[in-house]
């Protein structure tokens, strides 16, 4: 990469009013972590050419890197202002003011992100993963199907998806919030996740506290176990097989 940058350089010098050049050298000092350095290049970039959305856009990403992020906040805007259908800015925008817990402002950006781009997976899961009141468990449940339609490996998809449905939320007949937990529905994506992923101590530790629930007791048993060779700090994980064990001497 030191040749790229050498010949950008190059390009800059030769010409220091050439923003193509100035943009692609702070990509490239980003990847690098000298954020410093690129953000220089960022700004110059906008100078130049203050009509280029991507240019407002990634230096947001930049800047909310670097934790500035009411200048971040101010360069999605303007990417977005200059670019209505830009369905990456509206996503981290998204992102963004989850860090500023602005939740509902977060919530409508990552469904701009989706009305623009249907297929936007990472979209889904974050406004499933944003949708935490019990009334927005149907939409939850959605948006994390989706994103599982959209991609079916989405490992983090299928295991946020199995603690949601672990819970379990419904209507009661007189409109009450009840807890009805879907352990079956449960089990099925820990699992997946766990075949995406066989080393995912947090989906065998999930998948052995609903395995428990359900009385598959040695089953639940191998879980938790293998939650533990996999992270021997799991404190839940050795709380939980602990209890497992107890029960199963007072049943002898």
């Amino acid at each position: 990469m030191k040749d790229v940058q050498k010949h950008l350089e190059r390009a800059i010098e030769i010409n220091p009013e050439f923003a193509d050049a100035h943009f692609e050298l702070a990509l490239l000092l980003v990847e690098e972590e000298n954020y410093k350095k690129a953000r220089i290049h960022f700004e110059k970039t906008i100078e130049i050419n203050s009509n280029d959305a991507k240019s407002f856009f990634h230096f947001a990403l930049l800047l909310r890197a670097i934790l500035e992020f009411e200048l971040s906040r101010e360069h999605f805007l303007k990417a977005i202002d200059l670019d209505q259908n830009f369905a990456d800015a509206y996503y981290h925008l998204g992102l963004l003011l989850c860090d500023l817990e602005e939740f509902e402002e977060a919530k409508n950006n990552l469904e701009k992100a989706t009305d623009v781009d249907q297929n936007h997976t990472l979209a889904y899961y974050h406004l499933g993963k944003l949708l935490t009141d019990p009334e927005d468990f149907e939409q939850a449940q959605k948006n994390y199907l989706t994103a599982i339609d959209i991609d079916a490996n989405f490992r983090d998809a299928h295991y946020y998806l199995g603690k949601l449905l672990k819970n379990g939320i419904k209507n009661d007949k007189d409109g009450t919030l009840v807890e009805e937990p879907d352990f079956k529905g449960s089990q099925l994506h820990f699992q997946k996740a766990i075949d995406i992923s066989p080393d995912f101590d947090k989906a065998h530790y999930n998948l052995a506290v609903v395995l428990n629930a359900q009385n598959e007791i040695e089953i639940a048993q191998s879980h938790f176990e293998y939650a533990i060779k996999i992270n021997s700090d799991y404190a839940k994980a050795h709380f939980h097989l602990a209890l497992l064990l107890k029960a199963k001497k007072l049943t002898k």
